[in-house]
């Protein structure tokens, strides 16, 4: 299992080698341990606890570019800036982006403050109505910075459903296949530039948001990030966050609360709530789309997939009902 993590970095040796240079250079104790994070589908990261305490660690994965990581770290900081509810990057010797090359292998990684808790995907926690505020305020927050990050290509977001659809759709199902198909031409009816965009976070799902022990939830992993159209942010948190899989009645009134919260911020088009709808079931299908080929193809059969996966068909159905 390890070896299958540590191949996203190409890294075969070690980890704890990699710890203490990281332990020298940040200046944060001697090393104690470390563990794997076995949850995302892409960068390598780990808890790194040493005599100060305990730190995160993200290290980016080989198929990133070198301006997808320092792209990456100038977002943290402008979130940092805002007072975004996110852990806050340490500086090294080399600032908040270090590089380093150890056993033949070129590392690209930034270090963060550690949140004492676990995050929604693990806990299986669903918000309450003031998490739910929370949330959406944040979410509002983030949208209202004024960046444009350079585009990286998410396989996951909803914009990009017909690409993702032509290419990973023949390995679905039959039964999968019937419920997304009907969303290609309503896809296609969709004039996505003319939405008003902004910077969306994009990926705000139970696996990057934590709540720590005291309570507070904390949104992490800006990896994704992209200037979309801003209804993306709230379709991905209704398709997830604010999503219940055993009740729509549930379902609705959360969202109602969301963009309650959101719109004292930031005040929705008519043309976005009038389209929100669908862009929710095109959250789901992506879910599908993407898990089911994950599943399919690469044999992925792990327990956050699985999730990903029946989440999606469950939503799809909740919303056809």
């Amino acid at each position: 299992m390890e070896d299958k993590y540590k191949a996203r970095i190409n890294f075969h040796g070690d980890l704890k080698d990699v710890s203490m240079l990281i332990c020298k250079d940040y200046n944060l104790g001697e090393f104690k341990s470390n563990e794997i994070i076995l949850i995302g589908y892409e960068d390598f990261n780990f808890i790194l606890e040493t005599s100060k305490g305990k730190y995160f660690v993200k290290t980016f994965a080989n198929f990133r570019k070198m301006d997808d990581c320092k792209r990456y770290i100038d977002i943290m900081e402008k979130a940092m800036e805002a007072k975004i509810a996110t852990p806050k990057l340490i500086k090294s010797k080399k600032g908040y982006l270090y590089i380093t090359e150890i056993n033949n292998t070129k590392l690209r990684l930034c270090v963060m403050e550690f949140i004492d808790g676990k995050n929604l995907f693990e806990s299986r926690e669903k918000l309450n109505d003031m998490e739910i505020k929370f949330i959406s305020n944040q979410a509002a927050l983030i949208n209202s910075l004024k960046i444009k990050p350079n585009f990286i290509y998410d396989r996951w977001a909803i914009v990009n459903f017909l690409k993702e659809f032509e290419e990973k759709g023949k390995s679905l199902s039959n039964d999968d296949l019937k419920i997304l198909k009907p969303l290609i031409n309503e896809f296609k009816q969709l004039n996505i530039e003319k939405l008003p965009h902004c910077f969306v976070h994009g990926d705000i799902i139970a696996p990057n948001v934590i709540k720590d022990k005291y309570g507070k939830l904390w949104i992490i992993d800006f990896s994704v990030s992209n200037y979309y159209p801003r209804v993306q942010e709230l379709a991905v948190l209704a398709c997830n966050l604010y999503f219940n899989e055993d009740s729509k009645e549930k379902t609705i009134k959360n969202l109602e609360i969301a963009l309650k919260e959101y719109q004292k911020i930031i005040k929705l088009t008519e043309e976005e709530l009038s389209i929100l709808p669908l862009f929710i079931k095109l959250a789901h299908a992506m879910h599908v789309l993407c898990a089911g080929f994950e599943k399919n193809i690469r044999n992925n059969t792990s327990i956050e997939n699985e999730y990903f996966l029946n989440q999606g068909r469950i939503g799809l159905k909740q919303t056809q009902a």
